[in-house]
């Protein structure tokens, strides 16, 4: 008797199911082990690393993932959904704060993360053609932009049509800024973002207030 075969219709074969969990677990593996090789060995690894700290050859990489830009464009994926945006995501959280201290929170989150995991971080601009739609620092910066969109909406109580214009002017601000003093770190951190949120909210409080 087939016991794939029920009535109405044929029961999903298990050992298919059960490959395809295998083969997400064995993908998460890989990209984690990608992460771990850019964090002891910089950004500008290869697929020999990555397979280093795995303990695997190429080949058993090559069974999950197509080739190394498919494998790094799920360490582009990963960086984005569970390092970059959940951090900066819950600065925007701050619905009691005043608006300063959101903008302030917001800042302050970025730099942050971008210096925790610069080599990460670093990594992700060196392969930024396999993000999301082939960009993935603008996907990053579009996501943030809109949820600044989104608070401008909220505290004002109305949008207005030049919001997104403001807010990726001010994501551009900040990103650019963190990015040359990661290069040259020539004053302290907090002054970063101090200096980040004032030249950001200079252009910010005459729309929320």
């Amino acid at each position: 008797m087939n016991t794939d075969v029920v009535k109405g219709g044929v029961r999903p074969d298990g050992r298919s199911e059960r490959w395809r969990a295998h083969r997400e677990v064995r993908r998460r593996e890989f990209v984690q082990a990608a992460m771990t090789a850019i964090r002891q060995r910089g950004p500008r690894i290869g697929l020999d690393d990555v397979c280093a700290v795995a303990g695997v050859s190429k080949p058993v990489v090559y069974r999950h993932f197509k080739d190394k830009d498919d494998l790094f464009r799920a360490v582009l994926e990963s960086a984005a959904e569970d390092v970059f945006l959940p951090r900066l995501a819950e600065a925007f959280e701050l619905d009691s704060a005043e608006d300063r201290a959101v903008v302030a929170s917001a800042v302050r989150a970025y730099v942050a993360t971008v210096r925790e995991h610069r080599d990460l971080y670093r990594f992700a601009f060196a392969h930024n053609g396999l993000g999301d739609g082939g960009d993935f620092v603008g996907g990053v910066e579009s996501a943030v932009a809109q949820a600044l969109v989104a608070l401008l909406a909220t505290r004002r109580g109305e949008p207005a049509d030049d919001d997104e214009h403001v807010a990726y002017a001010v994501v551009g601000l900040v990103q650019l800024a963190t990015h040359r003093w990661l290069d040259r770190p020539t004053i302290p951190e907090e002054q970063l973002v101090e200096l980040l949120t004032s030249l950001a909210w200079e252009g910010l409080s005459p729309r929320v207030g």
